[in-house]
């Protein structure tokens, strides 16, 4: 993502207190007072912490963000959370994509985020589809601390839609400072079931493994053992490289967040 910022609108801020999460992932992202010393990036992502609504108040700052975008030819890919049609009508106009986590169950949404807004995201998701953005729809592969409890359960919804072409999946990261900082990531195997899944259910769309997957040994066997049914591999090691081309694969490089 070397041509992608993250910006938390936000700053550090977040009502929730997530297991997997506990707002560590905005410590490190600029703000929107940084944009201006952000004009070699092409693209940016909108995100931040939820209020308590559980939204990320994109729309608070749509004129803003027009400004920047006319001013520098950004893309911006946003998270939304769950806004309803109105507010999503807000940000129309300077969504070029939308990431959009989809927790498959009420039962693993409570475990995880405390809070059961089930119906809320899926409303969320079919007003995002009626509004014709361009949702990517990303999925977290052991979100309940590891465990597969939710991931079967969100692409069989998935299914319902049409128009899906393509799959974000993320892996669980056990996070310091979270409630599930001490547990492990899924199996690898358990990873590639729930690709080889996608995969049946969804022959045409492309699936991807997103920036969100744990390092180190981990991150190189299983991009490895993803390497023959995903389509897009984003940060790849050397590994996973090397290996690509001593098989022939076609490679094609990007440097921006995976959804462009």
């Amino acid at each position: 993502m070397r041509d992608t910022k993250s910006i938390s609108l936000t700053g550090k801020y977040c009502y929730l207190n997530c297991k997997h999460c506990n707002k560590h992932y905005l410590e490190n992202m600029a703000t929107i007072n940084d944009i201006d010393n952000l004009s070699d990036k092409t693209s940016l992502l909108l995100s931040g912490g939820m209020n308590n609504e559980i939204k990320v108040p994109v729309y608070n700052f749509v004129e803003q963000l027009k400004k920047y975008k006319e001013k520098y030819h950004f893309k911006y890919n946003l998270h939304t959370g769950f806004m309803d049609y109105n507010e999503l009508l807000k940000i129309k106009d300077i969504s070029d994509a939308i990431s959009f986590d989809l927790v498959g169950n009420k039962k693993t949404m409570i475990d995880v985020y405390g809070m059961d807004k089930f119906d809320e995201m899926w409303n969320t998701f079919d007003n995002l589809f009626k509004l014709n953005f361009n949702v990517k729809p990303h999925i977290t592969i052991g979100l309940n601390g590891g465990k597969l409890t939710h991931e079967i359960d969100a692409l069989n919804k998935l299914k319902e839609y049409n128009s899906i072409d393509e799959i974000i999946f993320l892996v669980f990261i056990p996070t310091k400072g979270s409630f599930f900082e001490n547990e492990s990531p899924p199996l690898i195997d358990e990873v590639y079931s729930v690709f080889n899944y996608a995969k049946n259910i969804f022959p045409s769309a492309k699936l991807t493994l997103g920036c969100m997957h744990p390092k180190g040994k981990y991150r190189k066997e299983l991009q490895e053992k993803l390497l023959y049914i995903s389509d897009k591999i984003v940060q790849p090691v050397n590994n996973t490289v090397k290996l690509a081309e001593k098989l022939n694969f076609k490679i094609t490089w990007s440097y921006e967040c995976c959804v462009f």
